[in-house]
């Protein structure tokens, strides 16, 4: 089974805060980027990674009584609720768990490659649970434009380790950077990305967001060297409004599994 590093058991009610605004922050590109599909009335889907359901939610909506979702994730603990006659929900790992072939008009993977040890067999799998002619949709974010103004020596020993946990864990934190290109080198067509980024205020929702998953990870932070009160001061400089925060950049992607 594959370890992941945000694991609900470990902090339930923090992980749920944290998951809510993750779905705040990303739903509204998850919403431009099935309307560019045209996901609609009949069509079968796989959400793949599917968390807390955002997405499994909006697929149900549009599917309509004629289509299906089935939503897989390692802890399905928050998708039960959303179990019914247009929803399938299957406690199932993406790299050791077969997938039925060919079966999906969309297969839907939201922030999930980047948190994977083997990407390529990952893409490789989502590609194939496709029908020929049906898309491929993920989204996965690059760490590398995350900046905070004024800096602080709390803040960048924070940031370095933030990133030796990611890559102890075999996250890829910059993976958006390469997710397109990974699409077109994987055999899908018709591939397209939409970048989004910002620079803001701190104590905007994506610097929420990130303060949030920084105290996910402070046990296994401090692990790596980090003060706990370093970890404060570096949270506290994400959410002043007198900062700017620069975020990460999200990569939106789709692509179609060959006809032929």
């Amino acid at each position: 089974m594959t370890e992941y590093l945000l694991s609900r058991q470990e902090a339930p009610d923090l992980e749920r805060a944290r998951l809510e605004l993750l779905a705040e922050f990303h739903d509204p590109l998850t919403v431009a980027q099935l309307d560019a599909i045209g996901v609609g009335e009949g069509w079968r889907c796989l959400d793949v990674g599917a968390g807390a359901g955002a997405v499994t939610r909006m697929l149900a909506e549009r599917i309509g009584r004629g289509g299906s979702v089935l939503a897989i994730d390692l802890d399905t603990t928050l998708l039960e609720e959303l179990a019914g006659d247009r929803v399938e929900v299957r406690r199932q790992d993406l790299l050791a768990d077969p997938l039925a072939a060919g079966g999906f008009d969309l297969v839907h993977a939201r922030l999930l490659l980047m948190h994977l040890p083997s990407r390529v067999l990952a893409l490789r799998r989502l590609i194939d649970a496709a029908r020929p002619g049906g898309w491929v949709a993920a989204i996965d974010p690059d760490f590398t434009t995350v900046a905070v103004s004024p800096s602080s020596p709390a803040w960048e020993r924070t940031w370095s380790a933030f990133w030796d946990v990611l890559i102890a864990g075999g996250w890829d934190p910059a993976y958006g950077s390469r997710l397109c290109g990974e699409m077109r080198a994987a055999g899908l067509v018709e591939v397209h990305a939409d970048y989004a980024a910002a620079s803001e205020p701190g104590g905007s929702l994506g610097a929420r967001l990130l303060s949030l998953s920084i105290e996910r990870l402070r046990e296994r932070l401090i692990g790596f060297g980090v003060e706990g009160d370093e970890i404060d001061e570096a949270r506290r400089g994400l959410e002043d409004p007198a900062r700017t925060f620069s975020s990460q950049t999200t990569c939106v992607a789709r692509g179609r599994r060959p006809s032929g």
